[in-house]
């Protein structure tokens, strides 16, 4: 880890460990708002092996919106595109464009986690409903991302969301082996990040494991990842560097429009496989210099995949006292050039790989003046 990086062990006696119903969060699906629902749905199902649960479907509950299913192992994707000016979506994709607009939540209460939320010091974004065998009800998170508690009543449909038809099950042959997902990026204006980690902590009892400050020359960025105690939630907060040139960060919350996801990481257990697969089907990747590679073996040695096939896939590879990690990020598509997903295996590796996050914010910046000097 660089100068500054610390990795801390959460303080079990400082929080409530009761067994209550928002204690441990836990990922249920995430929903982007989206502006062209049919070729989101084509980019994700083709290029990520996610398979359509729901297809493309007009909400019931009021007909302002279509939506639609993805998932794959335990990753879920609700995409949803506004047919009215009266739906979120379209004031979120006005003023953001495509994103993370809800990481919903599964609880096995949803009117008790709301109102224990409440308690905490959330902000209600709607009150419970109960609909299609589900309850659910949401909290304010960080921007204009929200909280979804999700409550599916016993018998069921699995993955059954209000509105929504009963999902497909999932069948055999995923091409990419994607499998759950790692974390999230959340990039926060400066002056936010103290205050948002401390809003995770204090509402959903999530500890901050993980502390570092990055510089790449003149411009970086200080960081902090709350988790929940199970490891089935984790947030990487993001914020500029005090003093520093503008970079990557200033970027996105500049094109974005405040702060939000920049990207979502999904875990596979091999990498190698789903790199191949997914630069096969389309997937576009940032590239690594050769030199990273040449270095590589000075400063580890791999536990999986060959150095040349980590230089063929541009995957990067780091390590920390528990084991090792391999990570990619892919090319932003994004008409802003905000959002984009990481693909990473993980051998016991509990942190991010303060290496692989320079390279990777060398990565982009060298994206950026590309792109500067193509316009």
């Amino acid at each position: 880890m660089s100068d500054g990086a610390t990795l801390d062990t959460p303080d079990i006696s400082s929080t409530s460990t009761s067994a209550t119903p928002a204690a441990d969060p836990v990922l249920d699906h995430i929903e982007f708002f989206v502006a062209d629902l049919e070729a989101t749905v084509g980019q994700l199902s083709l290029g990520y092996g996610l398979q359509v649960l729901v297809p493309p479907t007009r909400g019931s509950r009021r007909g302002d919106h279509r939506s639609a299913l993805l998932g794959r192992g335990r990753i879920r994707l609700l995409l949803t595109q506004a047919l009215s000016g009266d739906h979120p979506a379209r004031s979120y994709v006005e003023r953001h464009g495509d994103g993370v607009a809800d990481i919903a939540l599964r609880v096995a209460d949803a009117r008790a986690a709301h109102a224990e939320l409440l308690s905490r010091g959330a902000v209600e974004v709607s009150p419970p409903r109960d609909e299609d065998g589900c309850v659910t009800a949401a909290v304010a998170g960080f921007g204009d991302v929200v909280h979804t508690l999700v409550e599916r009543r016993p018998g069921g449909a699995a993955d059954r969301l209000p509105g929504l038809p009963a999902p497909r099950p999932l069948t055999a042959g995923d091409p990419v082996g994607l499998l759950n997902v790692d974390h999230f990026a959340v990039c926060l204006p400066l002056g936010e990040l103290t205050s948002t980690a401390s809003f995770y902590t204090d509402v959903f009892a999530m500890p901050v494991v993980f502390k570092e400050r990055i510089e790449v020359g003149p411009m970086g960025m200080d960081s902090a990842v709350v988790q929940s105690r199970g490891g089935e939630l984790t947030f990487t907060l993001i914020e500029p560097m005090p003093g520093a040139r503008a970079g990557q960060i200033e970027s996105f919350l500049a094109d974005h429009g405040g702060a939000g996801v920049q990207h979502v990481a999904f875990a596979t257990e091999d990498i190698a496989h789903s790199v191949g697969a997914m630069g096969g089907l389309g997937v576009p990747f940032l590239s690594t210099p050769s030199t990273y590679y040449d270095l590589l073996t000075a400063r580890l040695t791999p536990l999986r995949h060959s150095v040349d096939r980590l230089r063929e896939l541009s995957v990067l590879v780091d390590e920390d006292h528990d084991g090792q990690l391999f990570q990619i990020f892919t090319r932003s598509v994004h008409p802003r050039g905000t959002f984009f997903f990481e693909v990473i295996e993980r051998i016991r590796a509990r942190t991010f790989g303060s290496n692989n996050i320079r390279a990777l914010y060398e990565a982009i910046e060298l994206q950026r003046a590309a792109k500067g000097q193509a316009e």
